[in-house]
């Protein structure tokens, strides 16, 4: 009776978590999912102002910006140039965002679904532990139970932990691919080719789109990484100074592709690429950190629980 009821506890106070993450992930993807469509929808008006057929932008790439200026040098274009540049690279990023989102809140509604009476199990389980409590030939008391949910709390809180190295680790991999990619487009740049003519070859365009491929990847999983952050800091005294990282794709299509592409600015793009990547590895050995020490806590929950039996 003891080790089931233990277990259905540890699984009850798991699907209660996974509803509230669930719940406040839905919430907070339908606000920034509004937001991405308004920026999309911005952007949008932005180039038809333009005269620019944004119907044909889902194909939109960086290589095809070189093939279509051939004859002109990049320093050449406009300030307004630049911005209509700008514009359509953003509004590409913002379809893929919002292609993203609508994908992964689906995702949270299939899971939600799995939990959605959670709390109705969990209040079957306290009733059960109240009549074990008070039944003389029990072995429950409430010194046990006191043990037995502190171990499922903390059992849970693991699993939050684990989520959220994991989505870090995804999102160190992605910048890493990302950073491979700029440091390929860095050496082909060393053949002048800012200052001498557009690149030569289709394995030097592919390089650019494969650096934009790994940076949108990059800021997906920065997003899901925040996601999981934000879970953590909602149920636990946890500050990770975050606030830098969800602007950081925003911050590269903003100005850096640009400047990357007119001005030649590629170090500036590896160097904000490999700021965010430190920047994300700190966050990680502090979850690391404190995972260890609730690894820890429960290791002396679980003894003591053993001891208060054995007695």
């Amino acid at each position: 009776m003891f080790t089931d009821l233990n277990q259905k506890l540890i699984v009850s106070k798991e699907n209660m978590r996974k509803k509230v993450k669930y719940e406040e992930h839905i919430e907070r993807l339908h606000a920034s999912l509004q937001a991405e469509k308004s920026k999309k929808n911005k952007l949008e008006k932005q180039l038809l102002k333009e005269k620019e057929d944004v119907t044909r932008l889902e194909s939109f790439s960086l290589s095809n910006i070189f093939y279509t200026i051939i004859g002109r040098k990049l320093e050449k274009l406009d300030k307004e140039q630049q911005e209509v540049l700008a514009a359509k690279l953003k509004y590409t990023e913002a379809l893929e965002t919002i292609s993203d989102m609508e994908r992964e809140l689906e995702e949270y509604k299939d899971k939600h679904l799995d939990v959605a009476y959670a709390d109705i199990e969990y209040e079957k389980i306290i009733q059960e532990k109240e009549r074990l409590i008070h039944d003389k030939h029990s072995i429950w008391s409430e010194r046990l139970y006191t043990l037995v949910d502190r171990e499922a709390t903390i059992t849970a809180s693991l699993k939050e932990y684990e989520e959220a190295i994991d989505a870090g680790n995804s999102t160190v991999l992605a910048l890493n691919r990302a950073l491979n990619e700029l440091n390929s487009a860095k050496n082909w740049s060393t053949f002048d080719m800012f200052g001498g003519g557009i690149i030569s070859t289709a394995m030097k365009h592919s390089r650019f789109d494969e650096a934009k491929r790994y940076i949108h990847q990059a800021q997906s999983r920065l997003r899901q990484f925040q996601e999981e952050l934000l879970d953590i800091e909602s149920h636990f005294d946890a500050n990770f100074e975050t606030g830098g990282l969800l602007t950081f794709a925003d911050y590269f299509f903003d100005g850096f592709i640009v400047d990357w592409i007119v001005h030649g600015k590629i170090n500036d793009c590896y160097d904000q690429t490999e700021k965010t990547k430190i920047d994300v590895s700190r966050v990680l050995k502090i979850l690391l950190e404190q995972k260890s020490d609730l690894e820890k806590e429960l290791i002396n929950v679980q003894a003591e629980r053993v001891e208060v039996l054995e007695s």
